[in-house]
């Protein structure tokens, strides 16, 4: 498996960009739903113990989950960018969790490994900034 090497920075640009435009479909409609779908988002922000401002605290995460998004595709300040999209994905790991229990969050605990995973590696030599 060896031959396999060559491809490793494919393979992060491959989930760069994959993750990144699954969290714009997830964020994008939800930043230019309005003040009704912000406040459905951001009502997740109560497993964080916090019980108002709904409206902005959903605006705030799908922001920071587009932006976030865009930044990890881009490679462009790619670990702010992951730190973004994480912050987002913890909160729903919350909720998930609080909701259903640890086996109905697992796929969210999955992609927060997964996010924590690409924070460390960075975005490979495939991106804007060539960090």
């Amino acid at each position: 498996m060896a031959f396999l090497a060559k491809y490793r920075e494919a393979g992060l640009l491959i989930m760069r960009v994959g993750l990144g435009v699954l969290f714009v479909i997830l964020a994008g409609p939800v930043l230019l739903g309005g003040a009704n779908r912000w406040v459905s988002f951001g009502a997740a922000i109560r497993n964080l113990g916090l019980h108002s401002h709904f409206q902005i605290w959903g605006f705030i995460g799908a922001l920071a989950a587009c932006l976030g998004a865009a930044l990890m595709i881009f490679g462009l300040f790619f670990r702010p960018g992951v730190l973004l999209v994480l912050a987002v994905a913890f909160v729903y790991t919350l909720g998930a969790a609080h909701g259903g229990g640890v086996r109905t969050a697992l796929p969210a605990i999955e992609l927060c490994l997964i996010l924590a995973g690409l924070l460390l590696v960075g975005p490979g030599k495939y991106s804007v900034d060539k960090t």
